[in-house]
Formats: structure tokens, sequence, C-alpha cells
């Protein structure tokens, strides 16, 4: 995996003196309300009340946050991205094989479809992975692939907010870690560099077999490939 790296004394000392600005309670609160959607929609229920913002529920915060997407981008990113680093890694949960550690989650393993299961592009994708250009260009071109990845961002984002100096990992999951997961990473970490953040991207299973539903599923060590030029595999990520 590419190894971690943090934010220097003089970058931190930076952003913590604009957090202290005019501006610092809007992004403080802008924070704190992207960090409730870090579930919402996998473990948490939409209904449920938050405790900051009485009145409110995860549906409520998910549908402002949804509506207002280009306007919280406007305030976080030059704030937050450029003294931010990232450590994304993708996987496939039927490997039984997750990377350790804290972290964001982006849950895809029933969101958007798996390139496989498509009947018309079946074969190629068969010996395909998000690697290639089409997968890559297959996944985005699924509608809502693109916002998910832009939602992340402005996730991404908002833990850095929270936690000035503090790399943030970002792990995202499929069920074979071989198309979805590995496209949706990179498409996150290229949002991510063009606003000035450092990213590591690592794919941890992209490189094993497809596992299809049904098939007897083995825990397979995992040799990752990384798109940090310290690591393992560089190329396109």
């Amino acid at each position: 995996m590419a190894p971690e790296t943090t934010a220097t004394t003089e970058s931190c000392k930076h952003r913590l003196r604009r957090l202290e600005r005019i501006e610092s309670p809007l992004i403080a609160q802008l924070a704190a309300a992207i960090g409730h959607l870090r579930t919402a929609g996998e473990h948490a229920d939409p209904a449920q009340s938050l405790a900051h913002y009485p009145g409110r529920t995860v549906r409520d915060l998910t549908s402002w946050v949804g509506g207002n997407v280009q306007m919280i981008a406007e305030l976080l990113v030059p704030l937050i991205a450029p003294h931010t680093r990232v450590e994304i890694t993708s996987y496939g949960v039927l490997h039984q094989d997750p990377p350790l550690g804290d972290a964001l989650t982006l849950d895809l393993t029933t969101a958007l479809r798996n390139p496989p299961e498509d009947p018309e592009v079946r074969e190629v994708m068969l010996h395909a992975s998000g690697l290639d250009q089409v997968v890559y260009d297959y996944v985005l071109a699924t509608p809502g692939a693109v916002e998910i990845a832009e939602r992340t961002v402005l996730r991404v984002l908002a833990q850095a907010a929270a936690l000035p100096g503090w790399p943030v990992a970002l792990h995202v999951y499929c069920r074979g870690g071989k198309h979805r997961s590995v496209v949706l990473a990179r498409k996150a970490g290229e949002l991510l560099r063009d606003v000035g953040a450092d990213v590591g991207v690592t794919h941890r299973h992209v490189h094993l077999p497809v596992v299809e539903i049904g098939m007897a599923t083995v825990t397979v060590p995992s040799a990752e490939i990384s798109d940090d030029p310290t690591g393992a595999w560089t190329g396109d990520a």
C-alpha cells in the first residue's frame, strides 16, 4: 500500500488560521452536516433524527446537501483540499479480505450495475477490470455514478475539515473489487487531485478473477496494486 503521509506543520497552522476566521462557523456547520451523511443510505434509518439538528432527519439532510452540492463544493474545496492527504482503497467483500483501520466507506455492492451482469458486454467485462478504459467508461456512464463520486469527494473534504492535519482514509467496495469499486475509487481520486489534494489509490483485489454470486468463495491473499509512484504499480488511477 502507498506510504501514508501527513500535512506539514506549516500547512496545518495555515488551515487552522483560516478556519478561525469569519467563515469558520459556516465551514464547521457544513462539515458536521456532511459528516452525518457518512452512513446515510448504508446503515442509518432515513427517518432517524439528528442530535445536532433538532427536527431534522437523515433524509432531510441528505435532500438538502444533494440540492446544494455545487454551493458546498465551492465553499469547502479551496479551503480544505490543498492541505489534504487522502488514501483510497478499493476492494471486494466476497474475498473476505477487507483493508484494516477506520475509514469513510462507499458501499457499491447494490449500487450501479455490475458490468459482468450485462449480457451485451459480459464477455468483455469478464476479462477486463476497472483499470481498463472500457470498464471505466461503462461504469461512469451508469446513471448516478458521477454524482456518487462527487458526493464522496464532499464527504472526504468534510472529514478533512473536521480533523485538520490528519490523512483521510476512504474504502470503496463492491462485491468482487474488480469493476465498480475500482472505477469509483479512480474517479474520486481524480476529482480530489483536480482540486489540489494529495491522493494515493490502492486496488486491493483488482488482479483477482471475477467472483460471481452462487460460486464458492475462498479467502485469497491479496497483492495490492497502487497508483502511488512509490507503490507497486503506477499508471492511470
